[in-house]
């Protein structure tokens, strides 16, 4: 367990760790010469079968991004405060900091007893339970220490070993990420860096990447709370040896990470503004951001109307100066630039940027579906809402792919153009479509088929082929060059129309029909009205048109392609195997191939042909 030591500046902090470890943590020169703790320090107690692991953070305000780096949910609160003082100002900063970043557990320690009358202590002790009053602390264990008698010590260590003990040991089933707080130097070994781990399971021998650089490095070897172990979790303090990169490529900030993350400047935040805060906040306030090691500006876009008073919670997006590695669930602290204090905490909820206006209530509604516990919860909300884009939800929950796959068969959804669709959602798409192609062709039934692009739109365009290409494998539907028809649908002719089919189909149903110039005489219909004739039967595909002087009889092309078709089996074929297969002339066999090879039906390569596409694309 991890346990993370708050308070104002010159509390006893430092002392007392010692007192319970026998470590100064106070490793600094500038640290020994002010008597101040300025960066984290760490120290571990050790029993046979347990290891508790401190964080001594710097009480003194000018060190408060020192302090916000120390601290991560996981851990328990030792909040240090003097007998002779009582409760002070950092006391309650440090209090509320590790409220907002979702510590909930502590102890409290009353320090330097031996200083002060029973009065004083019974003073503290009553200025300690209304410091604490409604936060996470207000039931926490009070005890009285003393460095110089001891006092207070070994009861002290007994509590924050019972809490060892009960701690939980379930690990969420997260990509790994450490938070890199110190990098160093090692003479054999090269270059190691600590942190804690927010997430995850790291191992040697683990490939990681660091973050912001992506460079790929190697892990050689483990340490978890000062002792050389094969792993380390989330929750534990932690120092990886690592090779891959030179020393000074790595910086307090970083992060190393399981999977490449490519960070992001916006993201949605469930923003709590402190009580005691002087002001409400406006729209695009600028701000100190802390999240866990690392440091930026950023601004505060409001996502409601009108100002955040104190006290509340609400959503907001963030955006921030340089890329952050957050995740849904990391916690962040806020700093008013002006007042240099404190103004509230947020948990990430989303670093996923939807579509739309940035107060659009549809775009609000995909922000507020990942305010959730978890990816399920997350993922069957945005479902409600039709649709979910796989990879950006995979990004921003940190899934693998069989966890996504897993969620997307819980929910019965169909998935598209790398979209998962609500089942309910899908039903109606298709019935849409399908009605609206019935109602087109039921208000004009000389209608041949309609094109996609004439639909009305109430699908959305990615997903609407798909929708059509489901109708037509049902049967519900029949697609001829790219239109669509119901399955039932005949085509309307006129009398005239009808008549003139009639007495071209003999003269055109035939492996070589005439020419235009031949068929006029042979129907007896001058050449000017049979040309006029023959554009609505061809429209209506009832008639094919190969070239400017030649039609043929569907069922006749379809033949013909046929015999394409075979020989194309055997290998490339000329114009000359295509004539003596099909029983035509050569001019008509060479209108045929280059008619199928404006259908892309086949292919011309020199002097030969291979086929490259479906029979039914000639009778476009």
């Amino acid at each position: 367990m991890i346990v993370t030591l708050a308070g104002h500046v010159d509390h006893g902090k430092t002392s007392l760790v010692r007192a319970l470890t026998g470590v100064d943590t106070d490793s600094l020169i500038e640290e020994k010469r002010r008597g101040l703790t300025i960066d984290l320090g760490f120290a571990y107690l050790k029993t046979p079968q347990q290891l508790l692991g401190f964080v001594d953070v710097p009480g003194h305000h000018r060190f408060i991004h020192n302090m916000v780096a120390g601290v991560a949910s996981g851990q328990h609160a030792l909040l240090v405060i003097a007998a002779d003082d009582g409760p002070m100002p950092q006391s309650r900063e440090h209090l509320q900091i590790l409220d907002l970043l979702g510590v909930r557990s502590g102890t409290i320690a009353l320090t330097k007893c031996d200083r002060v009358s029973k009065a004083q202590i019974d003073a503290a002790r009553a200025g300690i339970a209304q410091l604490v009053k409604g936060s996470f602390l207000q039931s926490a264990n009070i005890i009285e220490t003393s460095i110089t008698s001891g006092a207070g010590i070994a009861e002290l260590q007994a509590e924050l070993l019972q809490f060892d003990l009960a701690r939980s040991s379930t690990e969420v089933k997260q990509s790994f990420r450490l938070a890199i707080d110190r990098a160093f130097a090692v003479t054999g070994a090269g270059v190691v860096v600590t942190g804690t781990v927010h997430a995850g399971r790291v191992a040697s021998d683990d490939t990681l990447s660091l973050f912001p650089s992506g460079d790929t490095v190697r892990v050689k070897s483990v340490r978890a709370q000062d002792t050389s172990v094969t792993s380390a979790r989330a929750g534990d303090r932690c120092a990886l040896n690592i090779s891959g990169v030179a020393m000074d490529q790595v910086t307090r900030g970083q992060w190393l990470c399981g999977d490449p993350d490519r960070g992001v400047s916006q993201f949605a935040v469930e923003l709590r503004v402190l009580a005691d805060f002087p002001r409400a906040l406006r729209h695009w306030l600028p701000v100190h951001l802390y999240h866990a090691t690392s440091h930026t500006t950023a601004h505060i876009a409001v996502l409601s109307e009108g100002r955040i008073e104190p006290g509340t919670s609400t959503l907001v997006e963030l955006i921030t100066a340089q890329p952050l590695a957050v995740h849904p669930g990391d916690r962040l602290i806020l700093r008013d630039q002006g007042l240099d204090r404190t103004l509230g905490g947020g948990r990430v909820i989303s670093r996923q940027r939807p579509e739309g206006r940035r107060r659009d209530p549809e775009r609000l509604q995909r922000l507020a579906a990942d305010n959730a516990q978890d990816a399920a919860t997350a993922f069957a909300s945005h479902l409600a809402l039709g649709t979910v884009n796989l990879s950006g939800f995979k990004d921003n929950w940190g899934c693998s792919d069989s966890e996504l796959a897993a969620l997307v068969n819980a929910q019965q959804a169909r998935v598209i153009e790398g979209h998962a669709i609500a089942g309910s959602l899908w039903q109606r798409w298709r019935e849409s479509v399908r009605k609206e192609i019935v109602r087109l062709h039921t208000a004009d039934p000389s209608l041949q088929g309609t094109k996609q692009s004439a639909l009305d739109g109430s699908t959305p365009d990615r997903f609407l082929g798909a929708v059509l290409a489901e109708l037509v494998s049902a049967g519900e539907l029949v697609v001829t060059s790219g239109r669509y028809a119901p399955a039932d649908h005949q085509v309307a002719l006129s009398a005239e129309e009808s008549r003139l089919l009639s007495a071209l189909l003999p003269h055109l149903d035939q492996p070589q029909p005439p020419s235009l110039g031949d068929l006029s005489k042979q129907v007896r219909i001058p050449i000017a009205a049979l040309s006029r004739g023959l554009v609505p039967l061809v429209s209506k595909k009832l008639l094919v048109r190969i070239s400017d002087n030649r039609f043929y009889a569907p069922g006749q092309i379809m033949a013909l392609a046929e015999t394409a078709r075979e020989l194309g089996a055997r290998g490339p074929f000329s114009a000359r195997d295509f004539r003596d297969a099909a029983g035509i002339g050569r001019n008509v066999a060479i209108e045929l191939l280059e008619y199928f090879d404006r259908r892309a039906y086949t292919r011309r390569q020199g002097d030969l042909r291979n086929i490259v596409g479906e029979p039914n694309r000639v009778l476009g």
